[in-house]
């Protein structure tokens, strides 16, 4: 009977030595990558302050404007190069007079509630997918 049970003992230790150090769990693949980011996973790889913007600009800016191509609103690609972040924080805020409009019926609305950290996110956000 001794002998059953050292022979038990010693195949359940060698069983998780094996299951805990040799064998490692087997992770589903996604996104073509065992180790995936969930939040950059489907999309191109994006700073955090893009995927922040990512979020915002969803959120507030995505009912009439795309990062590349023209809507309701304007295609916001290369936003940043064009103005400086102070002038589009104005304008969002509710200073028109900055940012002229050409050939559309609607200006933007107020966003009295962005920060300026989200905006310049959503700035960051809108260079990065112009690529």
């Amino acid at each position: 009977m001794k002998k059953f049970i050292l022979i038990f003992i010693f195949v359940a230790l060698g069983g998780l030595y094996l299951f805990f150090f040799i064998l490692k769990p087997i992770q589903p693949e996604v996104c073509g990558t065992t180790d995936p980011d969930p939040f950059f996973c489907g999309t191109k790889n994006l700073s955090i302050n893009a995927h922040e913007g990512r979020s915002i600009f969803n959120a507030n800016c995505a009912a009439c404007h795309k990062v590349k191509q023209d809507m309701t609103g304007p295609a916001l690609k290369d936003m940043g190069k064009s103005y400086d972040t102070l002038t589009i924080v104005k304008y969002l805020h509710g200073d028109k007079s900055l940012i002229e409009s050409k050939n559309y019926d609607y200006t933007c609305p107020r966003f009295p509630q962005l920060t300026r950290e989200d905006i310049a996110n959503i700035i960051k956000y809108t260079d990065e997918m112009s690529y």
